[in-house]
């Protein structure tokens, strides 16, 4: 239990830096300190909107992810409840087939990179943007058919 209360430790780690990092690209964005890469026309105020908006759902999912971690991280039940859910041999599976450990090691930084990229090149931008949404859908499509086949 104690190596299972170290993976997310360091889980909320790794949270925490990214908050911090999609923090810092948001506000140096915000402030005006890169507005000479800033976009023209209207691609420039779209990104601006949009820059935001990712930012935004980007952070109440990291703070989300925290609170769920730091909940159980302080309830002994709570803890061996995830840990039976997460070393689940069928959850395993599924998780193995569906790509699930690529995903969430890949899914924070692209959409942070991509933040950071809008202010350079608006075909980056929608590149990264696009294959986000894509692997988003790919693994949660591959999670429901893995679900129903297990």
């Amino acid at each position: 239990m104690e190596q299972y209360r170290k993976t997310l430790k360091n889980s909320l780690r790794e949270t925490g830096v990214m908050l911090c990092l999609g923090s810092a690209v948001f506000l140096v964005g915000q402030q005006g300190y890169l507005s000479e890469f800033y976009p023209q026309g209207n691609f420039g105020d779209f990104f601006r909107g949009f820059h935001a908006g990712v930012f935004m759902a980007l952070a109440v999912y990291l703070i989300a992810s925290a609170v769920r971690i730091c909940v159980i991280l302080k309830d002994e039940k709570k803890l061996r409840a995830d840990y039976i859910k997460n070393t689940d041999e069928r959850n395993l599976k599924i998780s193995e087939l569906t790509g699930y450990k690529l995903y969430r090691s890949l899914i924070k930084p692209i959409l942070v990179a991509a933040a950071a990229a809008g202010y350079f090149s608006p075909a980056v931008f929608f590149t990264l943007l696009a294959v986000s949404v894509f692997i988003i859908t790919v693994t949660y499509f591959r999670w429901i058919y893995f679900s129903k086949m297990i």
